[in-house]
């Protein structure tokens, strides 16, 4: 059976869904993040309310103690939580697809394929919105998406050069604006 739908999403209407999928995709890793920032304003919001008390106990236990401290404190046991909590989510990120794939990049006269063996992106000519320059490659961008073609990818400096020119100018004029002073130095050269 061949199906074709045609339909028109509002910018709102995506960022809800990035919203609501994340949450039901990253269950526990979205819940550990709130109950993380939840645990760190309730130490704080404690050490504030029970300053006085703490002093006293401090105070009979012989150690200096300051709210300020605290907060500082609190917030050294945050930092190395939002690290592991980002650690897990790559972790997790990284079993549910495969990264380690061949990327293919074609170019023909209606836009780029990038593909991989589970997925494809074909993205029009009109719909690159800015090519950009990283010190081991080229970033082709749509909006938010990114694809980087590594440095390694091409034969040689030259074909590198062809091929930014190429993109760049099949960009539209919107895109060309954003991009010339990326690629400037590359199609100079």
């Amino acid at each position: 059976m061949q199906r074709e739908l045609s339909y028109k999403l509002p910018y709102e209407r995506l960022r809800k869904l990035g919203r609501s999928a994340g949450r039901k995709v990253l269950g526990r890793l979205w819940l550990s993040v709130w109950l993380l920032l939840a645990a760190f304003a309730g130490a704080v919001f404690a050490l504030d309310f029970y300053r006085v008390e703490l002093s006293k106990w401090a105070e009979l236990a012989g150690v200096p103690f300051s709210p300020n401290a605290g907060v500082v404190i609190c917030f050294m046991l945050f930092l190395p939580g939002v690290w592991l909590l980002r650690r897990a989510g790559a972790r997790w990120s990284k079993s549910r697809a495969g990264f380690d794939s061949t990327i293919r990049l074609t170019q023909d006269e209606g836009g780029v394929r990038i593909a991989t063996p589970s997925i494809e992106y074909y993205v029009k000519w009109q719909g690159i919105s800015q090519i950009l320059l990283e010190h081991d490659g080229v970033v082709i961008s749509h909006g938010t998406l990114f694809w980087l073609v590594p440095d390694t990818a091409f034969e040689s400096a030259a074909e590198r050069r062809a091929f930014i020119q190429n993109v760049y100018d099949r960009l539209s004029e919107q895109a060309r604006t954003l991009s010339e002073k990326h690629v400037r130095p590359a199609l100079a050269g």
